[in-house]
């Protein structure tokens, strides 16, 4: 029964090979195809980085632009996937290095409605949420990466290994030290934070 998942995975190489050397030699069909294929990964690590639509699909839109660029240099020797997720982790971190903090006050309306919460442990929500992601763009390059690909990608520490070309052991003595600096700075918020939980 494995034989004609081998076969279909194959295929979804092969084609995705192809897509991808079309692409590259500059046919925008390809390239529009390789998108689609790809278009809702980018776009839920960018998502769950910004926490807002539209600045999701800035950073995806800026994702496969970089993507479309660096096509010609891409080596089949690591899969697309990794790759991508590794162009992708550095423009949300690059965002949320550059945005300005906005409050949304249509996301504190809409809420409450939706959970049963009240507003002001909703905007406490948020301000930590906010705090996390700038307090990740702000850790140096190493750690960013790792704990994004983590946090924002969703990928195993196999699949950040993967990514980032690094032992295992480097992945997690990279996000131990990531997490201990996040710790140390966000100490109060993250304290209030599990007490609130708690009580």
């Amino acid at each position: 029964m494995g034989q004609p998942d081998e076969g279909a995975s194959g295929v979804e190489e092969a084609e995705e090979r192809r897509l991808i050397d079309r692409s590259a030699a500059g046919d925008q069909e390809a390239f529009r195809q390789l998108v689609l294929r790809y278009h809702r990964l980018v776009m839920n690590v960018a998502f769950r980085a910004l926490g807002e639509l539209s600045q999701a699909e800035d950073v995806a839109q800026e994702v496969f632009i970089k993507v479309y660029k660096a096509l010609p240099g891409y080596r089949h020797d690591k899969p697309f996937k990794h790759w991508l997720h590794r162009v992708a982790a550095n423009a949300v971190t690059d965002a949320l290095r550059r945005r300005r903090p906005v409050v949304s006050l249509d996301g504190l309306e809409q809420e409450p409605a939706a959970k049963g919460l009240d507003p002001q442990d909703i905007a406490a929500r948020h301000d930590l949420q906010r705090a996390v992601r700038h307090a990740i763009a702000n850790l140096p390059p190493h750690y960013r990466d790792t704990i994004a690909l983590q946090a924002f990608g969703e990928l195993s520490y196999d699949e950040i290994a993967r990514v980032l070309d690094i032992p295992l052991g480097t992945v997690m003595s990279r996000l131990n030290g990531a997490k201990r600096l996040l710790r140390e700075g966000l100490g109060s918020l993250v304290r209030s934070d599990e007490e609130a939980n708690t009580a």
